[in-house]
């Protein structure tokens, strides 16, 4: 259940470890990786390079809504760390985005925009501080088999949690939540979870191979809007929706923005 939150951004999906906020950051770490893994092989090292960083694209995207997600992590029982990500979302649509800000870049602060594109198997890392973009084909970290399996599998069996209802309710801005709490006893695990299930928009396409998708192995139809997650019983993670905007209309159109992110 920690992944819920820890990866849903992305990285959730496929090319999450390579997708760090940071012009340049993404291209830099995997030209290093094959640079070590194909140094007998320079050309061949090369080809799958250039078929990782050209993944396709949508003319536009198009984000009617967004949430905010404030995420805290502990250690030891004490808080770690906090942030919030911003999503965008079209329900109709199998592509969802996030933007993160990269604090650790002390010259310049990087916003960047990173869009899950599920249709055409592509991450697309968007610098909007230099109007640029990288497109990665995801079909390059998979294998042959993983890739003519995509779509049969599901999220059942990934999670073993036995989840009930408990009877309470809250209202989370502006929505009726039910409380759920799961019990994972294979990995001494728990998560207390509120799920808002009457929402104007249907995100679960959007979320389709998200951690998101999830929700509905457990007949838990509706939005997790607030979570809570504990190892051992001892608390590892929150997250909570803080603001839900149904009319964010946010548009981004590709030819905005030049292909190719600094190094």
């Amino acid at each position: 259940m920690k992944r819920i939150i820890i990866t849903t951004v992305l990285a959730a999906v496929y090319a999450g470890a390579y997708a760090q906020p940071g012009s340049g950051y993404a291209r830099r770490a995997i030209e290093k990786k094959y640079e070590n893994e194909h140094a007998a092989d320079k050309q061949k090292g090369m080809d799958w390079l250039n078929n990782a960083m050209n993944g396709k694209t949508e003319e536009e995207y198009k984000f009617p809504m967004s949430l905010r997600m404030h995420i805290t992590t502990y250690k030891d029982g004490e808080v770690r760390d906090e942030n919030d990500i911003d999503y965008y979302l079209n329900g109709n649509e199998k592509y969802f985005a996030a933007r993160m800000d990269d604090k650790n870049n002390k010259r310049k602060r990087s916003v960047m925009f990173m869009i899950y594109d599920y249709d055409n198997n592509s991450t697309v890392m968007i610098d909007e501080n230099e109007k640029t973009y990288m497109a990665m084909n995801i079909n390059a970290f998979m294998s042959a088999e993983a890739q003519a399996n995509r779509g049969k599998q599901t999220t059942e069996g990934k999670y073993k949690n036995d989840c009930k209802k408990t009877g309470k309710t809250k209202t989370i801005e502006g929505y009726t939540c039910e409380e759920y709490v799961c019990t994972d006893e294979d990995r001494n695990r728990r998560s207390e979870i509120w799920i808002a299930g009457k929402l104007p928009i249907d995100i679960s396409q959007s979320f389709m191979r998200s951690p998101y998708a999830y929700m509905g192995t457990n007949k838990m139809a509706g939005m997790m809007m607030e979570g809570s997650f504990y190892k051992n019983d001892q608390i590892e993670s929150k997250m909570q929706i803080t603001n839900l905007n149904q009319q964010a209309n946010l548009n981004i159109v590709m030819s905005n923005y030049r292909q190719g992110m600094g190094r």
